[in-house]
Formats: structure tokens, sequence, C-alpha cells
């Protein structure tokens, strides 16, 4: 009861606007504010400045090695990516590091660390994971100019998977593509993934390049406007595949006839 009492009487007391308990109120939230500033003061003394300072370095260590860490993680699980890839398709493939790129806001060309010594020629396709990347337009001894898929001078035949519509893909704004010649009847919706055909003279049939957005019909037009979202991020090209031979199993035989590409 005696606890109740004072309790009650507290809650009075810090309830009550009137002159005398406004100043008993004040004096014991200041003297309440002095004790908790001397019992901080108190806990940062338990600490020197130079073990603040070894503290704040040993803090700044262990976030950079995390950042570290977690790098190293994304690396590992994008080569692990890429030779699951290498596994399945039925390619023969150099990989490649992007050394530099081109400056601007749409990325039409990179630099890779493989050249003539290393078997790469003109024209070979460059592919990731997740589809075309583009095509080698000039080599050197030890390293090749990628011309990427967003370059408006790049096109390459392509088809519709789940329709098998025919088309050509090119570039088309900053970070698109598109596909033209496509007939206004044609059977193309929004979502379908759209890749290389078997009639490219260079690049392997299969390999994605964006899947389809809003088809949009023009009626003076024969043909539709087919947007694409491109399969691979051309702004974020780390590694690389440069397909160096198609390889073809002889039916019968068990055995393997690399053809380059063009053949």
């Amino acid at each position: 009861m005696l606890f109740a009492a004072v309790i009650a009487a507290l809650a009075l007391l810090f309830n009550n606007d009137a002159p005398q308990l406004d100043a008993i109120r004040s004096f014991v939230i200041d003297r309440y504010a002095v004790v908790q500033a001397k019992f901080t003061g108190v806990n940062r003394l338990e600490y020197t400045p130079e073990e603040i300072a070894a503290m704040r370095r040993r803090t700044t260590q262990l976030m950079l090695e995390n950042s570290q860490l977690r790098e190293a993680l994304l690396e590992n699980h994008r080569l692990r990516r890429m030779l699951d890839y290498r596994e399945r398709m039925p390619l023969e493939f150099r990989t490649a590091h992007v050394l530099s790129r081109e400056k601007g806001n749409t990325p039409t060309a990179v630099i890779i660390d493989l050249g003539s010594g290393d078997g790469v020629q003109q024209n070979m396709p460059v592919v990731t994971p997740e589809g075309l990347a583009g095509k080698i337009l000039k080599v050197n001894r030890y390293t090749s100019h990628v011309q990427l898929l967003l370059d408006r001078d790049f096109s390459v035949s392509a088809r519709a998977q789940r329709s098998r519509v025919l088309g050509i893909v090119t570039a088309f704004g900053n970070l698109g593509l598109e596909m033209t010649g496509v007939p206004r009847n044609a059977d193309i919706i929004a979502g379908d993934l759209i890749v290389t055909s078997d009639s490219s003279a260079l690049f392997p049939p299969g390999i994605r390049l964006g899947t389809v957005g809003k088809p949009e019909y023009d009626s003076a037009s024969l043909f539709l406007t087919v947007p694409l979202t491109p399969a691979v991020n051309i702004a974020r090209l780390e590694e690389v595949f440069v397909v160096i031979a198609r390889k073809n199993l002889a039916a019968g035989t068990g055995t393997e006839r690399f053809l380059s590409p063009g053949e």
C-alpha cells in the first residue's frame, strides 16, 4: 500500500501544472541530468584516447575486410555460374576479363585480356551466362576490342523462342534493344524470350538476347515495333567468354568436330 501511495503521489506530482509543483519537477529533472552526465563521463573515462583511436582503426579494418570478403563471395558466385554455363553449352570457350570500357552513358565497346596469341579472331561471339554480349571487333596480340550489343552498328538475326518468329535485333535508345522486321500479325507478346537464330553466320543459335516488352502497333506500317530488355547487363560486365569454336557431335560416332565461327 505504501508503494502504491508513492506511485500515486509521483503521478499527481508530475501531472499537476501548479507553479510550485512545476518548480519541484524541474529541480528533480535537473538533478537527474547532472547525475546521468557524471555517470556518462565515468564510462567514457574507462577508455583512453589511444584506445578509442585503436578501436576506430579496428572497426575500419573489419569493415574493409568484410567488403573484400563480400566481393570475393560475389566473384565466386559469378565464376560458378560461368563454369556451369560453360559445361552446358556445346561450345569451346576462352575466359576473358574486361580491362577497360568505353566511357559514356551507353557503353558500346570494351577491351578484354585475350588476343591473337590466345586464338581469338575477328567476329568471334562474346557471351556471358546471361546471354550474348557482343563480338570481337579488333584483335591485338594480347588484347581485343569487343563491339557490344548496344552499339548502333551491331545487328544479329534472332527469333522468339516460344513462337519461332524471326527478326533482326539492333540497339535502341540508351540501354535497350529492338527487334525489327516482325510482321504486324506475328505471334509475339510481352515476356517472350528472344534468342539468336540458326540463320546467323556468326552466332550459335539459342543464345539469349533479351525479353520482349510491349509490342507497338502502327496502323500505317506492316511491321511491329518490338522493344527488348537486354538479357546481359552491359554496364556491369567483368568476365566474359569468347566462343572460339562450336562443338558438333558427329552422328553415331561420338566424336567431336570443331567448327570455326562463320563456317
